[in-house]
């Protein structure tokens, strides 16, 4: 049997936002095979990361804190989130975005980013607004967090209470996707994928893309590959390592060749490449100032790998 994680960071347990999940889960439940798990995030107890990097140094990356997230893994959420086919997060709007529980939930999914167990994973979100509603900005919020963890998304429902019956039917459609999705993951195995192909996804399908704002945060909005922060690392000397100025020396050079796809107009081309000089500045800078200072380990072989360590 599949399982979907339908996860409601509501406070309120039968308002809008919940019946829009309800509605996803009979769509998820329409698929035979596939059941629901429901967890109400405020039911359960857990704070903000710590940045003890315990689950990075950790062989079996999972997180230390005594909470229903962390428990070396033995905490509630925790396993609900590693034996799960698939994930749906129901939000609503507060202040302009997604709210303080979503956000926390997904910050303590930290150890996943070092383990890989979610990427791959179908996932889909759900965010309810009314009033001034910023719907679809507190998507695509949502959309940026889950291609941080490289979970597979596919879509999200961008309600607003005053078309609400017209949400319900697209939430139960796509509860439908992702039960068939899930399906897949339980009968085939998690279909994990490399950083190339998840830039690209993300950029071509998904509610947010990485690669422009990537590259406005990498030139300081500039978009231009000579005033990045790649380049001027590199020119100013600031990385002292041998290994790790080789790997900024790859990183500003793909870098250049991402800016170049991106104005051409070549945008999944532009997302494989900013991939590959994303990973170069990843290692580049965990050797630099993290490998030795601060975590203690070298990088994690799941996190950004590049094809010369693999």
């Amino acid at each position: 049997m599949a399982t979907i994680l339908a996860v409601l960071t509501s406070g309120r347990k039968h308002g809008f936002t919940a019946q829009l999940l309800q509605s996803a889960i009979s769509g998820i439940e329409s698929v035979e095979g596939v059941e629901a798990d429901s967890l109400h995030t405020h039911d359960f107890t857990y704070g903000p990361c710590t940045s003890c990097f315990a689950c990075v140094r950790s062989d079996e990356h999972v997180c230390v804190l005594d909470d229903d997230m962390g428990r070396n893994g033995k905490g509630q959420v925790f396993q609900l989130l590693t034996r799960a086919n698939g994930i749906v997060l129901a939000d609503p709007v507060h202040n302009w975005s997604p709210t303080a529980s979503a956000r926390l939930l997904i910050e303590r999914c930290y150890p996943f980013v070092w383990s890989a167990k979610l990427n791959g994973m179908p996932a889909a979100s759900i965010s309810c607004a009314s009033n001034q509603g910023m719907h679809r900005l507190a998507r695509a919020e949502i959309c940026k967090w889950l291609f941080g963890l490289r979970t597979r998304y596919l879509g999200g429902v961008a309600a607003h209470v005053a078309f609400f019956e017209k949400a319900l039917e697209e939430a139960e459609a796509l509860g439908e996707t992702l039960g068939r999705a899930a399906l897949v993951d339980e009968a085939e195995g998690r279909r994990s994928w490399d950083d190339a192909e998840c830039f690209a996804y993300y950029t071509e399908h998904a509610h947010w893309t990485p690669t422009e704002p990537y590259i406005d945060n990498l030139t300081d909005g500039t978009m231009l590959a000579e005033s990045s922060i790649v380049t001027t690392a590199l020119q100013s000397g600031v990385l002292q390592k041998p290994e790790a100025i080789e790997y900024l020396s790859k990183a500003q050079e793909e870098f250049e060749n991402t800016v170049s796809l991106y104005h051409a107009g070549e945008f999944a081309e532009a997302a494989k490449s900013l991939a590959e000089a994303s990973a170069y500045w990843t290692h580049a800078t965990w050797k630099q100032f993290l490998e030795d200072e601060v975590i203690g380990v070298k990088q994690p072989q799941a996190y950004r790998p590049i094809s010369e360590d693999e």
